[in-house]
């Protein structure tokens, strides 16, 4: 009876180790907010060049707007976009340009305010689909916001961002969507096709390639995961968020030792602070001494 007892201990620890290393997996957004500075408008293409800016002028503004927002310093990007739209209402550039700065400000529901506008004067451009489809995301509006990634692939079918940013949408529509639960795999299915798509499209998409990882993680593909991580860090060889993960996906088939070793690693790289707290849980669970 004790070994009995023993045997179910030792199970329900190996399940909960294994439940607790898959929820661990974590996405990366790979959103790029800044924009081209000395007067490219986002999404143009650079073959189109604009007329040469002038002080206090609408592109001027807009120019020095862009320069703020590649530095993230969001404030500053849209008091200058302020006045570049103020001078030109219909200034679809820099809209884009300001709604791309309230979205890295978390502030989504202005972020998309800009992007409407937008497209009410651009209906043509997949790069504001593609950033206001990310604003939607960020508000749980996952429909809505793969509605807008599939009109900026209708638009441009070789944007990778877009398939990269519908992947994260069905990611989460998978994780937190009722209708998930009706259609057991169906979006884990399609975020996957949308980050081989983007792979395809950006073989140095490290981002694609762990967020892949996750979504076969949580089908129980770990091989096909591990490699998935593995090419992540091939390109990203310091990211923490990558070891972790990887680290976790080592933990849940067994593999302690590499599991050990890419936790401890990712623990001295430059992690934000839930991310650190979660190495430090998985590592005591293992068994290392903090």
């Amino acid at each position: 009876m004790r070994l009995l007892v023993m045997g179910a201990a030792a199970l329900l620890a190996a399940t909960m180790a294994l439940i607790a290393g898959a929820r661990a997996q974590q996405t990366k957004d790979e959103t790029d907010h800044s924009v081209p500075s000395k007067g490219q408008p986002v999404g143009l293409a650079p073959a189109i060049q604009p007329p040469r800016s002038q002080p206090n002028s609408a592109l001027g503004f807009y120019n020095q707007g862009s320069v703020h927002l590649n530095l993230k310093e969001y404030d500053g990007a849209i008091a200058d976009l302020d006045e570049a739209i103020k001078l030109d209402p219909k200034h679809v550039f820099a809209l884009n340009a300001r709604g791309l700065a309230y979205q890295s400000k978390g502030l989504n529901d202005r972020a998309i305010e800009d992007f409407n506008q937008a497209i009410a004067l651009n209906a043509k451009n997949a790069n504001i689909f593609t950033n206001r489809g990310r604003a939607l995301r960020s508000k749980g509006r996952y429909d809505s916001a793969i509605a807008d990634f599939d009109r900026a692939i209708e638009l441009n079918p070789n944007y990778a961002a877009a398939f990269f940013g519908r992947g994260l949408a069905y990611q989460d529509k998978a994780q937190w969507d009722f209708d998930a639960y009706l259609n057991e795999g169906r979006y884990e299915d399609l975020a996957i096709r949308d980050y081989d798509a983007a792979i395809r499209l950006n073989p140095k998409n490290a981002a694609a390639f762990n967020n892949r990882a996750v979504v076969l993680v949580s089908l129980r593909q770990y091989d096909r995961a591990i490699k998935d991580y593995d090419e992540a860090l091939r390109l990203e060889p310091n990211n923490g968020l990558y070891l972790k993960n990887r680290g976790n996906a080592f933990r849940i088939v067994g593999k302690y030792a590499p599991a050990i070793a890419d936790l401890r690693k990712a623990l001295t790289l430059k992690v934000d602070e839930p991310v650190k707290k979660q190495i430090e849980t998985a590592l005591k669970e293992l068994g290392v001494p903090g």
